[in-house]
Formats: structure tokens, sequence, C-alpha cells
């Protein structure tokens, strides 16, 4: 009888799950405390080990990432959060636990994500021999959503840093004086802790740093910053933040100078600590000049807690969080968290907490999109129509995001835009993406040719408001639709793409207009050959996707690895 992978995969996890059940018997506290400031250090500090190899360092860290929140999980489950605890001191035992139950659980989360992406006709799954699980890739064109990536690159690593490099130019900030002023203030309580009190002078200065570090990061631009959310706007959600990041680098660079006063040292006693929740929000409250409601509710959304944990913990690799609630009154600050994405779980908790405001805001991203998309045509001679427009014609009804029309040329752009919001390992939230994106897409597709087609050129100027903007005489010589996604367009292994649209990301469109060259004097048709010139099909042909490491791993008795030749047949029993 033939084995069916998905299920004996299942087993496996079940049967390991329950040996891991009793490895720690010390309080629940004790074990996210351990878990908590190893992820702190491991994600920040373990890029190179002594005899292991980079791609060996990259695995541990991916089951990091994988494992983190699965480890945590049943350890907060069973947190009494009205029991106070000390701080406890972490010692090498701790340490080696915490990276031994982690690393179990990013298997067991890698198992269950290769079972997903098995759903998903991304992989197949095979049982060579016995105790062996083999996967490999299905399709042809493994892995377009790594142009979407690298084009997510190009905007952050061109665009936004240039930006950064701008500001910090104009704030003229002294590095290496603050650093010797930081040095002055650190102090190293009974040889093994760290405290020290920050002047303005060093606060403002990380502050700015905390503001560089959040523009570069993905999902700073999800809301306008006057939207409103539980009666705060978005910017002070913002403000907040991005000071905490400050604080976060702050805290990390002066662990590391104290590492050079204090050889001695270990950084898991430094980076990870203990706060008192009031205090600590007194601190921010008195800063900011905010309410008590104000301030909690802000921090509420940027906190693992007994609220929020059963939904966000169960995410596949999820981002780390600001701060975890340990007890009533007592937050940890995972540095990790800090300069992760803090923008995952603020997003997604202002979701949860306020949904009608999150959909009001959602629906004002189009406006925001448009104006945006209207700046890469600064010519006088473009009309932008300021608003979007409904179609209509024999019942077909859509609107067009954003209209585009060159008076020198006289080519019209047409424009959907789709906000979909970004989603990092979740095949579900993928599948989402992909319904909504391509049956929505086409269906517009298909209404505005038709539209385009039965009626008269004089009709379409006057629908889209066009003559409205524009008194001397016109006609329309060429027309170009767009798709535009601002986050993902590109999935392996799905099609839907119509060859009369370009389509693409954001940020493939800014790369396209900046990279791909052109002498015509059409910037409309420009736009809609560079972005085609940068499709994935396209790129491969001359930029090929990386191809996928070699990969193997243990867990337990089990051999798992990445069948790149794909042989298997399949284990019979």
């Amino acid at each position: 009888m033939k084995v069916n992978e998905s299920t004996y995969i299942k087993e496996i996890i079940q049967t390991e799950t329950l040996k891991i059940r009793d490895t720690f018997s010390g309080p629940s506290y004790h074990a996210i405390q351990h878990i908590l400031r190893r992820l702190d250090f491991v994600m920040l500090f373990y890029n190179d080990a002594p005899g292991k190899t980079k791609q060996e360092v990259e695995k541990l860290r991916e089951f990091y990432n994988f494992g983190w929140a699965p480890a945590l999980k049943p350890f907060y489950n069973d947190l009494d959060i009205n029991t106070h605890e000390p701080f406890p001191e972490v010692y090498k035992e701790a340490m080696n636990w915490a990276d031994g139950i982690i690393q179990f659980f990013g298997h067991i989360a890698f198992l269950t994500q290769l079972v997903e992406y098995e759903k998903a006709d991304l992989i197949k799954l095979s049982i060579p021999k016995e105790n062996e699980i083999s996967f490999s890739y299905v399709v042809e064109k493994a892995g377009l959503e790594y142009y979407d990536r690298k084009s997510r690159d190009f905007f952050s690593d061109m665009i936004v840093q240039r930006i950064i490099e701008q500001k910090k130019n104009k704030d003229n900030l002294n590095e290496d004086e603050i650093k010797i002023k930081l040095r002055e203030i650190i102090r190293n309580p009974k040889g093994k802790y760290i405290s020290y009190d920050a002047t303005p002078e060093i606060d403002d200065y990380y502050k700015k740093k905390g503001h560089y570090f959040i523009l570069g990061l993905q999902g700073y631009d999800e809301f306008g910053e006057n939207d409103v959310f539980g009666g705060i706007e978005y910017w002070k959600y913002l403000d907040l933040v991005e000071t905490i990041v400050g604080v976060a680098i702050m805290h990390t660079e002066a662990c590391l100078e104290l590492t050079k006063i204090n050889p001695k040292v270990d950084l898991h006693n430094l980076l990870t600590y203990t706060y008192f929740k009031d205090k600590t929000l007194e601190i921010y409250k008195n800063h900011f000049g905010a309410s008590q409601s104000e301030i909690e509710q802000i921090f509420s959304c940027i906190t693992l807690n007994k609220e929020n944990f059963n939904y966000y913990l169960e995410y596949p690799a999820a981002s780390l969080p600001m701060y975890v609630q340990v007890s009533d009154n007592m937050l940890v600050r995972l540095i990790s968290g800090c300069l992760g994405n803090p923008f995952e779980l603020l997003n997604r908790e202002l979701k949860r907490k306020f949904e009608k405001d999150y959909f009001e805001a959602v629906n004002k991203r189009e406006e925001r999109f448009r104006n945006e998309l209207f700046h890469l045509f600064p010519y006088p001679n473009m009309i932008k129509i300021p608003k979007g427009v409904d179609i209509k014609i024999d019942g077909r009804k859509t609107d067009i995001d954003a209209v585009i029309f060159d008076t020198k040329t006289m080519t019209l752009g047409l424009f959907q835009l789709k906000w979909q919001d970004p989603f990092r390992k979740s095949m579900r939230e993928r599948f989402s993406r992909i319904s909504n994106l391509f049956k929505k897409a086409s269906e517009w597709v298909e209404k505005v040719e038709y539209w385009l087609t039965n009626t008269d050129p004089n009709n379409i100027l006057d629908t889209l408001d066009i003559k409205k903007y524009y008194k001397g005489e016109i006609n329309i010589s060429e027309v170009h639709l767009f798709v535009l996604s601002r986050n993902n367009i590109n999935f392996t292994n799905v099609d839907g793409m119509d060859d009369r649209v370009a389509w693409g990301t954001w940020y493939q469109m800014i790369e396209s207009q900046a990279i791909v060259k052109s002498s015509s004097d059409n910037p409309i048709r420009d736009a809609f050959v560079k972005l085609k010139t940068l499709s994935p099909e396209n790129r491969m042909k001359y930029e090929k996707i990386p191809e996928i490491p070699s990969f193997e791993t243990m867990f337990g008795k089990y051999r798992i690895y990445y069948d790149k030749e794909n042989k298997n047949n399949g284990y019979q029993v």
C-alpha cells in the first residue's frame, strides 16, 4: 500500500510533539524568558559560527523563524499573568534547552509548511524509503515571487535609502561623538547587567535613527498618517514605534559597547530586559503628551499578550513582537522584534481590534496609490484625472481607478490599482491574494476592452472627464491598460495574466521606470513597454532565478531533504 505523504507527516508531527511536552519542569515564566532571550541573541547576532557553513547558519535561523511562535505558545498559554516572577539569569543549560525547543518546533512548523505547499500544488512530497521524506518542485518556473522581492529590494535600496541618506546629511548626525557619549553613561551592575540614563542629545540622535529604520520597512506605508484607528491617528502609532525602535538601537549599541569594556559579560543577560508596564507607559505618555488611554491602546497593538497570542502565534513564521507581556504589570522588550518588522503585529492588531476603522482606511488607499502613480508622469502635457471613473455599457459595469491622458501623443493610460496586504508564509493568505487579484482583474480587463471597442472615442473622452481638463482638439491614438498591485502579483504556478495588459507590482513599476531605457517621446506607451520588459518571463531570459540550494535536515530519526533530481518513486509498506 502506498503511503499518503501528508498523513505520514502529520503522524510524525503528532508522535514527535509528545516527546517534547515534559522537557521543561520549571515555571512557564522562566521557559518564556529563556526562549525570548535566546531569540534576541540568535536573530541579531548569530550570523556565523565556528565550524558551520553559511548555509548551515541560514538553515538554523530559518528554523528559528518558523519555530519561535509554536515553541512559545504552550508556555504562554500556561502562564499565569497575575503572578509576578523575578528576572531569571540565563545559564548555559537554559540556552541549550531554548535552542533545542525552538529548533524542534521549527522542524514541526517546517513539516507543516511542506504539507501546505503540497496543497498549493507547489511541491511534491515523497517517501523514498523508511524514515525519509523528500520534496521536489512540480513546476518548471518555481520561484517567480523572487522578482517581486527583487523589485521591492530595488525600491528599498535605491529609492528609500537615498531618501534616508539625504535626511541623515540634513540632520548632520555625528555618530562617533554620540558613541563616545553613550560609552560614558554605561554602567555594569554586578559585572553582569547593563544600565544607563540617556541624555536628551543621545535620545534625539537615536529617535532619528529609529525614524530612518522604519522608513525602509514593508508595511510602513500601509495607511495614511491621518487614518484613525480606535480614535487615534495612525501617525501617533508610527511615532511611538519609531521612538521605541530608536531606543532599541541605542540599547543594542550600548550592549555592544559594554562587551568592549567588559568582555566577560554575556549578551543574553544584556539585550532582553523586563520592564514594569505602568512605569514604561508613564515614560512614553509623558514623552508624547498622550493620555493614559491613548498610550495603553497603542502599546496593546505592539505587544503580544493574552488577548492576541492565540491569533498571532498561529501565523507561520510570524515577525517577532516588540513587547511580550509576562505578568499583569511586566513586559519583556524584544530587541529583535523592535529591529525586525513591528508593522506586522501592529497592522494586524489594528485590523483585529478596529475592523470598521481598518476598512475605512483601506478604502482611502486608492487615492493615495493614484496620487503616487501620478508622480511618475510629471509632464505638463499629461492630464491626470483626480478620482476613479465608473463606466457602463450593455449592462456591464466597472470602474477605472486611474486615468492619464497625454495631450501631445493622444495616448490614454487606464489603470486598475490593487492594494493587497503583504503576506509572509501563509498559504491561506496567498490563496486569498491570488483569488481576489486575478478573478477581479481579468473581469476588469474584459469589461474595459469591451467598453473601449464599443464606445465612440468622444464618449470615451467625455466619460473619463478628459475634456473637462483640456479644451483643445483631441482624439485617442492608442490606449494602454495596466494592472498594478501594491505588494505581490507574480505567483508560482498561477496563470491569468492577459497579454493585452501590463501587469506588475508598484515596485516593479518604479524599477522598470528607473532601469529600462527608452528614447521614445510617449511616456505612457514607454511605461507599458517597460513594465512588460521587466516581467518575470522576460527577466528569466537574462536574469535567472537563483538556484534552490541543497537542503537536508534530521528530525529525530527522520531525514528530510530537497530532491533536486525528483527521482523518488515512493516507499511501499
